[in-house]
């Protein structure tokens, strides 16, 4: 009799074995339903640079179902139970270009992704104003640029600045010795009859980048606020004096403004047309300065300039004199 009940009980398992392996698997949500049409989305995202970096909390959005999670402190994300449909997924967080992924999914289930994000450059300090010259006929007038940019991700191929209303784009150079990007803008390059007529006008710095194709992004802008017109008159020494005592004395009109200001002194060897002495930020209520040291004998020149807070300038013309 106990014999029969094991035999019988084993004939019941290999039943209920071969019906549980051989059952049709209904449930929509069984990843072993030859129906079940869900995913997984799965990747890591770095910076473009070299080397490359995980990067933390960038939002990935799976369009198709909205779904969206963020990368951890090792740069990785996982989208689960996703809808087996084609698609995109985006990439985003801020101070990173935008990056958008399509996802074809063919028969495969899993999909993994490796994406990189261009880090957009920052432009720490800009500095655009206006500059007239006096020892110039017409005068000279012009606009300087000047830029700092941090590029963490070394890839700027270049910076412009650019002026949609004046029709303006025009590159700057990079000094390695200055750390920035620079250039001068002519006032025949402005389009304008006068230069006073950028006053209020906003200029804008773009960077480019070495990306196939080249990504530009406004990273900032200046405006200029005033043109100096007026010019420092009476200067002595004068042109073509001779100076036989030292330190040398330079002496001006005294010059009335009604905005801050200072001034700038520069003095030049004639022979060379180097530069031999500089001095800023001399005080708007001064009517003279003495240098701090002696000059070799030789023929020189010095020009002074007025220079507002903003850094617009002008400059007087150029007194030529002797030691």
């Amino acid at each position: 009799m106990k014999r029969r009940l094991q035999f019988f009980l084993l004939i019941i398992s290999v039943v209920l074995v071969g019906i549980s392996c051989n059952a049709p698997r209904t449930n929509p949500l069984d990843p072993l339903n030859p129906d079940y049409n869900y995913g997984t989305i799965e990747g890591t995202v770095l910076t473009i640079g070299i080397p490359s970096f995980e990067i933390s909390d960038v939002k990935v959005l799976w369009e198709n179902a909205n779904l969206i999670t963020e990368t951890d402190a090792n740069g990785r994300f996982r989208l689960n139970n996703i809808p087996i449909k084609d698609g995109d997924i985006i990439f985003s967080k801020d101070g990173y270009k935008p990056e958008t992924l399509s996802v074809a999914w063919g028969s495969s289930k899993r999909y993994i992704s490796l994406t990189f994000l261009n880090r957009i450059p920052t432009l720490d300090t800009v500095s655009i104003y206006t500059i007239i010259k006096y020892d110039f006929f017409p005068l000279q007038s012009e606009l300087f640029v000047k830029a700092w940019i941090t590029d963490l991700d070394r890839d700027v191929d270049s910076v412009f600045v650019v002026n949609e209303t004046l029709n303006l784009r025009k590159p700057l150079t990079y000094l390695a010795a200055e750390g920035n990007y620079q250039t001068t803008i002519m006032e025949s390059e402005l389009n304008v009859n006068d230069i006073e007529q950028t006053i209020g006008l906003d200029f804008s710095i773009i960077a480019k980048d070495r990306s196939v194709p080249p990504n530009e992004f406004i990273i900032g802008s200046d405006r200029i606020t005033r043109v100096i017109k007026d010019e420092i008159t009476e200067l002595h020494p004068s042109t073509d004096s001779t100076v036989t005592s030292q330190p040398v004395i330079f002496n001006w009109n005294e010059f009335e403004a009604g905005y801050d200001f200072s001034y700038l002194i520069e003095v030049f060897s004639l022979s060379s047309f180097q530069l031999v002495y500089t001095q800023t930020n001399i005080s708007s209520d001064s009517i003279s300065y003495s240098l701090p040291q002696n000059l070799t004998n030789g023929s020189y020149y010095w020009v002074i300039w007025i220079v507002d807070q903003f850094q617009n300038r002008s400059r007087s013309k150029p007194a030529h004199f002797r030691i």
